[in-house]
């Protein structure tokens, strides 16, 4: 008898977990898509996002990306995407200097920060605001 339960114990959580997985793995897939918005006080022109997929390595989400002024060749760039405080992030760094932070605020909307490093620790931000234009990267 305590070994049915034992193992009845165990069926419960592994269900649950994989529960949990499956609904966070729907939350990141959301991010899919072309994205397309400004920066925050640049007169530079608008950006384009493409997160062409997003793949599990262990314990990590790993997205495979696209950004650059909209209208011109894109960069390849790798980032992670993860859940914090109950939202979907994405952060790639872009280069050594620079940094794109967003954060999935509705399914076709991404806020967040284009950071500049100043050379001496510390990262000067600025707001960026994208919007879905397509479900296909």
């Amino acid at each position: 008898m305590r070994l049915g339960a034992y193992a009845g114990a165990i069926a419960v959580a592994t269900l649950l977990a994989l529960g949990v997985a499956h609904a966070q793995s729907e939350s990141v897939q959301e991010v899919l898509g072309t994205w397309k918005g400004k920066i925050e006080l640049f007169d530079e022109p608008e950006r384009t996002l493409v997160i062409k997929s997003v793949t599990r390595a262990g314990d990590t989400w790993i997205a495979s990306v696209e950004y650059g002024p909209t209208g011109q060749k894109l960069g390849a760039f790798e980032g992670r995407v993860q859940k914090q405080r109950g939202a979907t992030t994405l952060t790639f760094p872009i280069s050594t200097t620079r940094k794109v932070e967003l954060s999935l605020v509705s399914n076709t909307e991404l806020r967040g920060l284009f950071k500049v490093s100043d050379g001496e620790g510390s990262w000067v931000s600025r707001r960026m605001v994208l919007q879905k234009t397509s479900d296909k990267p």
